[in-house]
């Protein structure tokens, strides 16, 4: 195991995404999906990568299902443990530390009905390992299980306003590139990279289906204006409801702060 970015945030990350309106708000978009989609999930068992601090996996607990939560923070899974107890989920949930980077060397001891990663967390491996992640997917997914990802793209459009408007120009188009990027995460530096849609699809074909993707956070903006919404709620509202009309739309997704796809075994 080793140290990261995401130990240095894990104790703060729930106050400054998970429970702020704009996180809430973008959390449910993705939930909006994945509750439609669950009864056709041939069974019960999910493997969630990235799992943070764990609110995904208490929200799956809730629908009966069995959990496999990793992640490569320890510090991360220390809050989802913690969570775990205080919600008498320990029968629910289960923890493990996996590094995507060397995804082709962890073993499970059962497939899953569903491999879900929210909120960008493929986008913090590089782009040989997200290869080798995907083509993992038939030997961990049972007949007709899916893989549900909520991935960054490279154009997203209040970025790119936000950061011209304060006349950064390299932070406003540096999501535009397919090399590595630098982030910054509270003040620690983590490497990223961002995908499209159709990238995903590419790496995916003859192994995985597309079903659907669609964005998240396109008139929604990103989490780092929430200051700047907090004291505009009705305007945030009118956000929310325009986002939910144009999610439908998914060749918007490679605008948006993030978009989920959605993938089925063949």
């Amino acid at each position: 195991m080793k140290h990261t970015p995401f130990d240095h945030i894990a104790a703060t990350y729930d106050a400054s995404f998970t429970n702020t309106p704009i996180g809430q708000l973008q959390r449910k978009l993705v939930w909006n999906y994945i509750e439609k989609i669950i009864p056709a999930l041939p069974g019960t068992e999910i493997l969630e990568l990235n799992c943070g601090t764990g609110e995904d996996a208490v929200l799956f607990s809730e629908k009966e299902f069995n959990i496999m939560a990793t992640d490569i923070s320890e510090e991360m899974l220390k809050v989802t443990e913690k969570k775990v107890e205080q919600f008498s989920l320990q029968q629910k949930v289960n923890l493990k530390y996996v590094d995507l980077e060397r995804f082709d060397e962890t073993h499970f001891d059962k497939k899953f009905d569903l491999v879900f990663s929210n909120f960008g967390g493929l986008n913090c491996i590089q782009p040989e390992s997200l290869k080798r992640f995907i083509q993992k997917m038939p030997a961990l997914l049972n007949p007709g299980g899916r893989l549900i990802a909520v991935i960054m793209p490279k154009y997203c459009l209040w970025e790119s306003l936000y950061f011209i408007l304060k006349f950064q120009f390299t932070k406003a188009f540096r999501r535009w590139t397919n090399d590595e990027v630098q982030a910054n995460l509270n003040g620690t530096i983590t490497s990223a990279w961002y995908y499209n849609p159709a990238t995903i699809q590419g790496w995916s074909k003859e192994i995985l289906s597309v079903i659907d993707y669609r964005p998240v956070g396109l008139t929604l903006p990103p989490s780092y204006m929430e200051k700047y919404f907090e004291s505009k709620n009705k305007t945030l509202m009118r956000l929310n409801s325009l986002e939910a009309k144009l999610t439908r739309f998914s060749s918007l997704s490679k605008f948006a702060d993030h978009y989920v796809i959605d993938l089925k075994r063949l």
